[in-house]
C-alpha cells in the first residue's frame, strides 16, 4: 500500500517557516477500516536542533504503509488478536493519516552549522521561529491539531491547502467527539514531552479574557479527541535526566533552561510531567499510553519510562501487559537502538505507533471504553 505525501503545509495564519506540517495518507484508503485514527507526530531535538524536523518521520512510513504483498489478500481485515498485528510487514489499516509537525524552536546560538542569533529577542530569530519559550511548542501542536481536525474553526479554512485536506475531518464543521476523528499523539524525546503536555492541558492562557475563553474551548475540544499518547525515548523529568547523565550535565542544563527558564527559580517544574501526573494531572479521553524505550539509548535513561509508568499506576492506570481493555492502560514497549536510531531506521518508531493503534482498535471493537 503506497502513500501520498504533502510537505510544509502552514497550519497558522502568517506562520514562521517552522509552523508547518507534513501530511501522509494512504494513496488508496482501505474499504473497511473503522475505527480509524489520525497520527500526529512531534519530533525531538532538545527543543532547539534545526536539523531534526518533521521529515524525521519519513523512515517509519514504509513500515506503516508497506507495498502490497502479491501473495496476500489485498485488503486483509485487521485482527487485533493476531500475533502478527505488530509485525513490520503488515500495514495498519486503521490509520487514516499521519501528520508530522514542525514547531518553533528555542535559541541555539552555538549550533555548529546552523546557529541562531546570539542576540536576545533578535527579529530574525523571531521570524524564523527560533526564539521560542515553553509552552510555545504546546500551542503550536494545538494549532496544528485545530487545522487538521476543526477546519471550520481555523483561520486557514478557506485556503487551498485546507480545502485539499478537509477529508481528514469526518464531516466539515462537525465537532462531535467520535473515533472517526480520533487522534493518537506520538513524540520522540522532547517531542514526547510536548505530546504529554498537550494531553495534560499544560499551556499558558493568552493575555485577554475573551481570547482565553475562546481558545480554551477549542483546546478542550481538541484534547477530547486524543485517544492515545505515545512517548518514544521520552523525557518526563528533566532534573532526573540531567542527574543520570553527568557527562552531559552542561548540555542538558543549557537546553532545558533554554526552554523552561532558570532551574533555581523553579522553572524546570514546568517540564516535570511525572510530578504533574502524581499531583493529579489528567489526560481527558486518553485511554492508552505507550512508552517506548531502548536500554541502549545513550541520551535518555530507562528510568524515565519507569518513573512515568509508576506515576500513572499510582493514579489507577492498569499495566497493559497484565490486562487489556479494562480501564486506562499504560504499555511499555522495549526498543532496540540508540536515541536517534529509533527514528532514523524507522522500524522501532513504527512499532510504537502500531502498538497504540492496535490497543485503541481492540478497545473500540470490544467496547472497552
Amino acid at each position: 500500500m503506497s502513500f501520498t505525501s504533502h510537505f510544509s503545509i502552514p497550519y497558522t495564519h502568517a506562520p514562521s517557516p517552522l509552523q508547518t506540517l507534513d501530511l501522509h495518507t494512504p494513496t488508496t484508503p482501505p474499504k473497511s477500516s473503522k475505527p480509524s485514527y489520525t497520527i500526529i507526530y512531534i519530533h525531538g531535538g532538545a527543543f532547539r536542533d534545526p536539523l531534526i524536523t518533521s521529515q524525521s518521520l519519513l523512515p517509519s512510513l514504509p513500515f506503516l504503509f508497506p507495498p502490497p504483498n502479491p501473495n496476500s489478500n489485498s485488503n486483509p481485515k485487521f485482527n487485533p488478536d493476531s500475533s502478527n498485528a505488530n509485525s513490520g510487514g503488515k500495514r495498519v489499516h486503521n490509520i487514516k493519516a499521519l501528520a508530522s509537525l514542525n514547531y518553533r524552536l528555542t535559541p541555539y546560538p552555538h549550533h555548529p552549522t546552523h546557529p541562531s542569533s546570539s542576540t536576545a529577542n533578535n527579529n530574525n530569530d523571531e521570524e524564523e521561529g527560533r526564539n521560542a519559550k515553553w509552552p510555545d511548542q504546546v500551542r503550536d501542536t494545538l494549532a496544528a491539531m485545530r487545522w487538521i481536525l476543526l477546519p471550520s474553526s481555523s483561520s486557514l479554512s478557506s485556503s487551498s491547502s485546507r480545502d485539499q485536506y478537509h477529508h481528514l475531518s469526518a464531516t466539515e464543521g462537525n465537532e462531535e467527539d467520535d473515533d472517526d476523528d480520533a487522534v493518537i499523539l506520538v513524540g520522540h524525546s522532547v517531542g514526547a514531552t510536548i505530546a504529554f503536555a498537550v494531553a495534560l492541558g499544560l499551556y499558558s492562557p493568552h493575555t485577554t479574557q475573551n481570547q482565553d475563553e475562546h481558545e480554551d474551548a477549542f483546546r478542550l475540544l481538541l484534547r477530547r479527541k486524543i485517544r492515545a499518547v505515545v512517548g518514544v525515548e521520552g523525557i518526563y523529568d528533566f532534573a532526573a535526566l540531567r542527574d543520570a547523565h553527568l557527562e552531559y550535565r552542561g548540555i542538558y542544563e543549557d537546553f532545558t533552561s533554554g526552554a523552561f527558564g532558570d532551574e533555581n527559580a523553579g522553572n524546570w517544574e514546568k517540564g516535570d510531567l511525572v510530578r504533574v501526573v502524581r499531583e493529579g494531572g489528567t489526560m481527558g479521553e486518553v485511554e492508552v499510553v505507550v512508552l517506548g524505550q531502548s536500554r541502549s539509548d545513550e541520551l535518555v535513561e530507562w528510568g524515565q519510562v519507569e518513573m512515568m509508568k509508576e506515576a500513572l499506576r499510582e493514579k489507577g492506570w492498569r499495566d497493559g501487559d497484565e490486562v487489556v481493555g479494562i480501564g486506562k492502560e499504560v504499555v511499555v514497549v522495549e526498543l532496540r537502538g540508540g536515541h536517534d536510531e529509533i527514528w532514523e531506521k524507522g522500524e522501532e518508531l513504527a512499532k510504537c505507533i502500531k502498538a497504540a493503534v492496535e490497543r485503541c482498535v481492540r478497545r473500540n471493537l470490544y467496547g472497552a471504553r
